[in-house]
């Protein structure tokens, strides 16, 4: 037996070791576990949405098994700093290891004030249900588009000035409404802020050719939330690859008839195969709709133009050669028809808003949507001619929204972009759909 003596060393040391322990951890586990500061995830999937702020999401803690953390997600990677190596702990006071994959392969210390609740407030509980409220695009079913655009890129004329486009088939517009152009016939991207009178090149505009600094035939253009920009250079046959402020790009797939791109919410690529007749995800290189040759059946694809990933991680592809616009639900063998059933011609784009509407840009044709679950479409943006006036488009490629909700379309002949504004008077909060 021990000895009185000996025990209460035993005791002594075990209490000075435990109040260390406590010292240390106690101001992380106050700041994270205490509900009027922040909010766990319990076995929540990574970047899982944890608060009715859609900017916020679940990021896994290093050191437990099951719990993450719900974080505001706009803080930028190139402020983030690894945890140490040893523990997986962080040393810079006030931030917990979290893994964040989307700006570092390897765990990084996040600032705790950025998981507080005035940032990530929770979601409202569900015993009760909320009343309906708009979406965040602003987008409801008997919203509106004023039908005379406003051009905010281009419109001078095809040329190579830096205030002109020359037949541009793709677009992507960013939260600041920035218009980023894949002008194909200049062989570059050009970025034109809100407002601007001309544009700022950001890829390519070196000349037609192969090179890292060069493009031919660019079809669509995607960029990523550190400002990462895909390309698809279609004539050369690969998708390329531009960080942000890089003079050059690197070519992460090659041999490919890539005509349009899509991102997720894990930031997965999307890539449609023009040629192959299929669309394939990136970097896992899977197939994930079509590629069973060309036809009309369900599980086929006919000169795939573009493609589109929604909130549930279901993929809806422009399906050109076969006049309709078809979803392919996550892992599903074959896809299903959601628009198109003889209202479409030649689908070259889509979108899927917030309430769940599908909306294609017809080549040659007017922009139509089609509401969740609906038999037939509606013309929102009508061509009015093929002419170069504010109401009238001619070969219209390329359509997205911005946050507000107002309509992008890419008025190709014309060698510019018209911005259509939304009318969102009717939105009742009675009547909107979620």
């Amino acid at each position: 037996m021990w000895s009185k003596s000996i025990l209460l060393l035993v005791i002594i040391s075990l209490t000075c070791m435990f109040s260390i322990v406590y010292a240390f951890l106690y101001p992380i586990l106050h700041s994270l576990f205490d509900e009027t500061r922040a909010q766990i995830c319990q076995s929540a999937s990574q970047y899982e949405q944890c608060s009715s702020n859609t900017a916020c999401a679940c990021l896994r803690l290093m050191n437990t098994v099951n719990d993450g953390i719900c974080a505001y997600l706009r803080v930028k990677c190139s402020e983030l700093i690894s945890c140490a190596n040893n523990n997986r702990t962080c040393y810079r006071p006030d931030h917990i290891c979290v893994n964040h994959s989307r700006c570092h392969s390897t765990p990084l210390c996040y600032p705790i004030d950025m998981t507080l609740q005035i940032f990530c407030p929770p979601i409202p509980s569900m015993t009760t249900p909320p009343p309906p409220v708009i979406p965040d695009d602003g987008i409801c079913a008997s919203a509106t588009w004023n039908q005379n655009g406003v051009t905010v890129a281009g419109g001078n004329g095809r040329g190579s000035s830096l205030d002109q486009l020359n037949e541009p088939l793709g677009l992507f517009v960013d939260e600041d409404a920035a218009v980023y152009v894949a002008d194909t016939l200049n062989f570059r991207v050009v970025k034109w802020a809100s407002g601007a009178s001309s544009g700022q090149v950001v890829a390519g505009g070196n000349g037609e050719g192969n090179q890292t600094n060069q493009m031919k035939y660019a079809t669509k253009i995607i960029i990523d939330k550190n400002g990462t920009m895909f390309i698809c250079d279609h004539t050369n046959m690969r998708v390329q690859r531009w960080f942000k402020n890089d003079d050059h790009g690197q070519t992460i797939i090659e041999n490919i008839s890539c005509w349009g791109l899509a991102l997720d919410k894990e930031e997965s690529l999307y890539v449609s195969d023009w040629e192959k007749l299929r669309i394939m995800k990136w970097p896992s290189e899977e197939i994930v709709a079509g590629g069973n040759g060309q036809g009309s059946a369900l599980n086929q694809l006919f000169y795939p133009c573009d493609v589109f990933i929604d909130q549930d991680q279901s993929i809806f592809v422009a399906d050109d050669g076969n006049q309709r616009i078809i979803k392919w639900p996550v892992g599903a063998k074959e896809g299903i028809v959601v628009a198109g059933h003889n209202q479409l011609e030649s689908p070259q784009s889509v979108v899927v808003d917030q309430m769940g509407a599908v909306y294609a840009v017809d080549y040659g044709n007017h922009v139509v949507r089609w509401l969740k679950d609906a038999a037939s479409g509606s013309i929102i943006i009508s061509q009015h001619g093929a002419g170069n006036g504010t109401d009238e488009l001619s070969d219209p490629t390329d359509l997205a929204f911005d946050r507000q909700g107002n309509l992008y379309v890419v008025d190709r002949t014309n060698s510019r972009v018209q911005m259509f504004t939304i009318d969102k008077s009717s939105c009742d909060r009675n009547l909107v759909s979620t």
